[in-house]
């Protein structure tokens, strides 16, 4: 009897873990898995990535990976998030090398000052965190990143997401960012915004910051794993305390024998007054194509990465390629005149 009560109790307890599963799926917004859909779907034995970009929101916006795989035969994915600590990034890296070990891994500084207790950046970090499956080292990362009142949101997803009935059954479902699956983790901003006030400095603030310590450990988890690190600033209208703090990654970059490639310096990369789709920080697809195909053009003449274009465990890349051409056609077509005299 006590048996078959023992059963009853573990059957029920499983159920109900199994109803809570499917219920923070069912209820979650569909940002991460748009975002993540392809991360998880690759075999990491059979179609590696090759290259992770991380970083904040310069690099989600202004690197396209199906651009690289296009002109150089790069397989890589976009992991960078919105408004993304520099030490939050750490275990971004740490949990996605659960799934796929690249080659070599992009960094982008521009966060390189701030640090955890910048509680504005929480919301941000369920774009990659809500796909991410629980697992041991994803409860390591909530708790020894957050503050206690928000680890239920982000363990169970559902206690955030529980109340969407009537956005779900009116079909409004809110989107907080553009990525669609043929992106490969990266974002299509679309809108042109000339920048409010950009003025370009080579002035380095040397002071230690909770980046540059938080560079230092993902060089060194790099290094751990056998993995190409390179460090880089995406151009932006960068405030004088913004382009201090990531052209002293140089130095940084120095220190650690790692690339450092700062965009800022390459002479008319980006224009300031079309490039840019919020006048701020972000790049538009113009921006980006630029962008993109410089990094790929640089990590083409600097590293042996392979060429998956016609390799026959990638063939599905070149429908996906397809998809992106498409998408990137149809998203951006009605914004590509501006700024243009007619």
């Amino acid at each position: 009897m006590k048996r078959k009560v023992l059963v009853g109790v573990l059957i029920w307890i499983c159920a109900l873990v199994v109803c809570l599963v499917l219920a923070d799926r069912f209820f979650m917004r569909p940002d991460s898995n748009l975002k993540y859909k392809r991360f998880f779907e690759e075999d990491e034995k059979t179609q590696p990535f090759d290259v992770f970009l991380l970083g904040t929101s310069h690099v989600f916006d202004g690197v396209y990976p199906m651009q690289l795989y296009r002109d150089y035969g790069i397989a890589s994915y976009n992991v960078a998030n919105s408004s993304e600590l520099m030490e939050f990034t750490e275990w971004t890296l740490r949990l996605a090398l659960q799934f796929h070990k690249p080659k070599l891994v992009v960094l982008d500084v521009y966060y390189v000052d701030r640090d955890l207790s910048n509680e504005w950046a929480y919301t941000y970090r369920h774009l990659f965190m809500d796909a991410m499956p629980l697992n041991l080292l994803k409860i390591q990362a909530v708790t020894k990143t957050m503050d206690k009142k928000y680890w239920d949101e982000f363990l169970v997803p559902f206690t955030l997401y529980h109340g969407r009935w009537e956005e779900m059954l009116a079909g409004n479902v809110e989107l907080t960012m553009n990525s669609v699956p043929c992106m490969m983790g990266a974002e299509m901003r679309v809108n042109r915004d000339p920048a409010y006030h950009f003025v370009r400095t080579e002035d380095m603030n040397l002071e230690n910051m909770p980046g540059k310590d938080a560079i230092r450990r993902i060089a060194a988890l790099c290094k751990e794993q056998g993995i190409e690190l390179v460090l880089t600033a995406i151009p932006s209208a960068a405030t004088y305390e913004e382009q201090c703090n990531m052209n002293s990654c140089k130095v940084l970059a120095e220190e650690l024998s790692v690339p450092f490639i700062n965009m800022f310096d390459v002479p008319d990369l980006v224009n300031m007054e079309t490039d840019l789709y919020d006048g701020i920080s972000h790049l538009n697809p113009d921006g980006a194509v630029k962008v993109t195909a410089y990094l790929g053009e640089w990590l083409d003449q600097h590293y042996d990465l392979p060429d998956r274009r016609n390799d026959a465990a990638y063939s599905k890349w070149n429908d996906i390629l397809k998809e992106y051409e498409a998408y990137y056609k149809e998203t951006w077509a009605d914004m590509s005149l501006l700024g243009k005299e007619e």
